[in-house]
């Protein structure tokens, strides 16, 4: 490859230009281009200062808009897939996908091959492909190294403003010595009792200059002493390059004023009691949910629709509350009685089922990303986390007050208790905190990832916030300062959360015992012992396995499978030791650690660190601080400040998910952020009706059941009305019910319903192997599935290898918390429902259970159409029956004859059923 000097690019740069008929403008915009060009091309490689700086020009003319205008919404602080686009040392360490660049190559970069749409998942930006050039400007980029030179907000982010906070600002921020603060630009240029402190542009000629250098008369600056060279020469090139000052740095140490208009912000101000209104319509008079509803209607001059039939009614309302569909004889028993108490006998006996526990709780552990696994790149299995989705069911069963379900999981460990078990089951109750997501091959090592999972989930579950979006800065809409953020995460990170093992540390710690540390500890010290021994012999194993790698030998590949055969049989040998040990009692669940507060880590980084903040709530929800002598962690005066009945986004938040639950989307569209970004709520007098009526009622969720499921507007038909579409077509003012898809687990378990396989019992443990005997790697992850005929909501659910049933149609995710479901519509749900096993096999067994009714035609296709639809077929559904079941035969051929050649063409009549609407949707 030739190589060129700095004379020879300027020479063919200014031959270029001159043999070019382009105006001298376009000539220097186009220079660097060409001199990029030809380093892509590999025609010359760059030497000296004229190449750099045509690299560095093509670079912020080119690719720095480039990546702003396309890639910086959601690949900055938000970086969605774990990818940050906004400096060249997050492009390089990419995200879960992997590097987003490899320089040099930008066919084999992740990056290219995205926005060009030739990888084989990835299509981005979301908004549309990109122009050809802009590829063609990346990939030049990528070609000729990547160059990225440090822009002047990012050199003062990275290298300034830690410089200052660790020196300067300990002396200089409140009550500043010399008058000087050193906290914003405006206070730098201001400067203090001897005047201004920077010059911009002129280091020779401002004071902080040569204080820092000792060279001022009177100054020098720190008094702790001198900085070094590197430092010095730092501060003068970002004085002699305009004393550029980021916002990131005015945000974390301007002191943070909340504005009137976020305090008059709706939902964070106190719930009002409104009154309700006054209706002259009988039917919707008895209900203050409906007063508010209709009150609102005629307003628009909109007219709701009649009630639902009785059928209807019953299979919305037992899907509602059990994720089932009705059985026969509950039809029949409605259908039976006219009393006008007859609706409200079929709501107690739904609420009082435990199926109801099992499909409100699914509806928690969507919100909490609840999983089995812990997602770290080995996903270790926890086989404990079970309890905590068990306590969620059984609290739902048994309606625990909305205030104490909160508090048990924040801080269960630290409540009074009148009983063992009550103790037992609130520390259960912490594996809320417990179960946040671990990455990484030494997610131990990133403990505040995992703490930012903590606050994320904590502030969207219980307070409808993003409070996750202060890690890094302020944040850019709520009014939740960065200092507010650490207050929380001073309280977590003062907790001592169980470790579930990792690649580099397969050993679990800090797991609670039942019978507490000191006597599992005694109890099971002969044991650990007699472990530790092949713990010392699986680890010399295994680093000779790894070694191997390194060493020169004559057949490597078969030498190293030799030393992992062995490697096998050491840890068979110590897994029948592991399995010795005797089975106390165990919890995922948090415990007290050393109490401490936090400093504010410097753009999410928990190695530049700024100034300390009291642990505390946040300050638009009063700003509570914990006292100076607080004993514990603070984690019971967190779940005091969520659950406290004067908490303006507790109660909201909560009554607006059961709404959505109920009607197909919250009065709050967004039911996990009330905050600015937020729907607002489009019947905001009910929302704070609900939520008064909530607190009062004792905070009892079955309470809030009932008023809804009893007002007129649940109990309205799904029929549209051109007129009323016409004015609101996304029926946001309720005048009718909306039609929402069954869920996955209604899905499955509705089928595994009608084929009698459906086990009701509640589920336990998942058949994990013993937890003592887990070595996953990132290579070698854990990766099982347990069949189970179980409702869904007891299926094992992983992180990293997601059940290709559930995500099919949009079931939970485990990572992320689902506050609403998609109801996505794929081809592959309906080649599901015409091919895949399940559905085959159990619409066979549909059809055998059928037709040992032995029964004419007529009767079999009315049992089928009311299990399956919950009504009977009309005539012409009768006679395509028997049409369908004749032809079936008939195209089968000579060989089906009897009962089993009857039982296949009902079979596959049952699996048309089973993929039509009228059965995947709830009128």
């Amino acid at each position: 490859m030739w190589k060129f000097r700095e004379a020879d690019i300027i020479a063919f740069t200014v031959a270029t230009m001159v043999s070019s008929p382009l105006t001298d403008k376009a000539s220097r915009l186009l220079s660097p281009f060409f001199a990029v060009l030809l380093l892509s091309l590999g025609f010359m490689q760059p030497h000296g200062r004229a190449a750099e700086a045509a690299q560095a020009e093509f670079f912020q003319s080119k690719i720095r808009p480039l990546l702003i205008k396309n890639c910086h919404t959601c690949h900055t602080e938000a970086q969605s897939g774990g990818l940050r686009l906004d400096s060249l040392e997050k492009v390089l360490k990419g995200g879960d996908s992997g590097a987003a660049i490899i320089p040099g190559s930008p066919e084999k970069s992740l990056l290219i091959q995205v926005v060009s749409h030739t990888h084989d998942r990835l299509r981005m930006p979301p908004t549309g492909k990109l122009e050809p050039h802009e590829i063609r400007y990346l990939k030049e980029w990528i070609r000729a190294g990547a160059v990225w030179p440090e822009s002047k907000e990012e050199f003062f982010k990275k290298r300034i403003h830690p410089l200052l906070e660790q020196n300067c600002l300990a002396c200089h921020r409140e009550n500043p010595k010399g008058g000087l603060r050193l906290d914003s630009r405006a206070a730098i240029l201001l400067g203090g009792h001897s005047g201004p402190s920077v010059i911009p542009g002129n280091p020779e000629e401002s004071l902080l200059i040569k204080a820092v250098r000792y060279e001022h008369g009177r100054f020098q600056m720190p008094p702790t002493g001198r900085l070094t060279d590197e430092a010095i020469a730092e501060l003068t090139k970002w004085v002699a390059d305009g004393s550029v000052w980021s916002d990131t740095g005015k945000e974390l140490h301007e002191p943070y004023e909340i504005s009137e208009e976020h305090r008059n912000f709706w939902s964070f101000q106190a719930v009002s009691q409104p009154a309700t209104p006054v209706v002259d319509d009988p039917r919707w008079e008895k209900s203050a949910v409906d007063r508010f509803i209709l009150a609102k209607l005629k307003k628009k001059g909109l007219t709701p629709v009649q009630r639902a039939s009785k059928r209807m009614l019953l299979r919305r309302a037992t899907y509602d509350l059990t994720g089932l569909p009705p059985t026969l004889d509950e039809i029949q028993d409605f259908l039976a009685d006219d009393s006008p108490k007859a609706f409200v006998r079929v709501v107690e006996r739904l609420l009082g089922s435990h199926h109801y526990g099992q499909r409100w709780g699914r509806h928690w552990l969507d919100i909490v990303r609840y999983a089995d696994t812990a997602g770290d790149s080995g996903d270790f299995p926890i086989p404990e986390a079970y309890k905590y989705r068990n306590y969620v069911i059984d609290s739902f069963n048994q309606d625990k007050p909305y205030d104490e379900f909160i508090q048990e999981q924040i801080a269960g460990d630290q409540l009074p208790h009148e009983s063992e078990g009550q103790r037992w089951e609130q520390i259960v109750a912490t594996g809320y905190i417990a179960i946040s997501r671990r990455i990484g091959v030494n997610p131990h090592d990133l403990r505040h990832i995992m703490i930012e999972d903590s606050l994320d989930n904590l502030g969207k579950t219980f307070l409808g916030l993003t409070v996750g979006c202060a890690r890094c800065h302020d944040h850019k809409f709520d009014p939740i300062p960065t200092a507010d953020y650490y207050a929380l995460y001073g309280i977590l990170d003062s907790s001592v959360y169980p470790f579930p093992g990792a690649e580099h540390k397969p050993h679990r710690q800090d797991f609670v015992y039942r019978i507490g540390k000191e006597k599992s500890d005694q109890i099971l010290k002969p044991y650990r012992e007699r472990l530790d021994v092949w713990n010392k012999k699986e680890r010399k194993k295994f680093d000779e396995y790894q070694s191997f790698e390194k060493k020169k030998v004559e057949d490597p590949t078969r030498t190293r499978l030799i030393v992992w055969q062995d490697l096998l049989g050491v840890r068979e040998q110590r897994r029948q030791v592991a399995e010795t040990f005797p089975p106390l009692e165990i919890a995922y669940a948090m415990q007290e650690g050393d109490p401490h507060d936090v400093r504010i880590q410097i753009a999410g980084d928990p190695k530049a660190l700024g100034p300390e903040v009291r642990r505390g709530f946040l300050q638009i929800l009063g700003g509570l601080k914990l006292p100076a002598d607080a004993k514990g962690t603070g984690r019971r005066d967190l779940a005091e400040w969520i659950a406290d009945p004067n908490n303006p986004l507790t109660a909201r938040v909560m009554v607006n998910r059961i709404w959505h639950y109920h009607f197909g989307r919250g009065i709050v569209r967004t039911t996990s952020d009330f905050g600015v970004r937020g729907s607002p709520p489009t019947h905001p007098e009910l929302l704070d009706y609900l939520a008064s009526y909530f607190v009062d009622s004792g905070w009892s969720v079955k309470e809030m059941h009932r008023l809804l499921m009893l007002s007129e507007t649940y109990q309205l038909a799904s029929t549209d009305v051109p007129s009323n579409a016409a004015v609101d077509p996304q029926n946001e003012l309720l005048w009718r019910q909306n039609r929402r898809r069954l869920d996955v687990e209604s899905i499955r378990d509705s089928i595994l319903m009608f084929s009698g396989d459906l086990d009701r019992s509640p589920g336990g443990r998942h058949p994990f192997p013993h937890h003592l005997t887990y070595f996953y790697r990132q290579h070698e992850p854990f990766n099982q599935r347990y069949p189970t005929n179980l409702r869904t909501v007891y299926m094992m659910q992983q992180r990293f290898e997601k059940n290709a049933y559930l995500d099919l149609f949009d079931g939970p995710d485990g990572n992320l918390p689902l506050s609403e479901r998609k109801s996505s519509i794929t081809t592959l749900q309906a080649l599901f429902f015409m091919n895949s096993e399940f559905i085959h096999k159990q619409s066979d067994a549909i059809a055998e259970r059928l037709l040992t009714r032995g029964v004419a035609t007529p009767e079999l296709t009315k049992w089928a159409y009311e299990s399956i639809y919950g009504r009977p077929p009309g005539k012409q559904e009768v006679v395509r029956t028997e049409e369908y079941l004749a032809n079936t035969k008939h195209r089968v051929g000579s060989d089906c004859q009897g009962e089993w050649c009857t039982q296949l063409a009902w079979s596959a009549y049952l699996r048309v059923m089973l993929s039509s609407n009228e059965f995947m949707f709830v009128e």
